[in-house]
């Protein structure tokens, strides 16, 4: 009775375990990046970082950063759809200006392709370009 149990247990925990995330398939060149454009944007930021990081923001937080830094925040799209993002932030800290990463997302079927090193790489040159010196994150 008790070895049934014990296999009707492990079965069942079998069938609960996560599913491998299915990859996509994209050519490096399918993905565009574009720096963050107005509202439009704003929605699709906030979904990402709603459903793939585990800390949730309100919508003055998003604001925040994409109104007073547009600049530093970028995204990645393949064939129109949002896949990643990268929302940053300058300020004095002293007597030198240091960047903050604060939002890096990559949805998984995406990661492990060089997306967030290419979005964390363009704010990165705007930074640098618009007299930052330090580079911390947030997350």
């Amino acid at each position: 009775m008790l070895l049934q149990q014990q296999k009707e247990t492990r079965g069942r925990e079998r069938t609960m375990e996560a599913k491998p995330e299915e990859k996509a398939e994209f050519e490096e060149a399918e993905i565009e990046y574009v720096s963050y454009g107005g509202e439009h944007h704003l929605p699709l930021i906030m979904n990402l970082v709603d459903q793939e990081l585990s800390e949730p923001y309100s919508i003055f937080t998003y604001r925040y950063f994409v109104y007073l830094w547009p600049q530093l925040s970028f995204l990645a799209f393949h064939k129109g759809k949002c896949v990643g993002t990268v929302v940053c932030k300058m300020g004095e800290h002293r007597n030198t200006f240091r960047g903050y990463i604060a939002m890096l997302v990559v949805i998984k079927p995406y990661r492990g392709r060089g997306i967030a090193t290419e979005l964390v790489t363009r704010s990165i040159r705007m930074m640098m370009e618009s007299g930052c010196e330090e580079l911390a994150k947030f997350f």
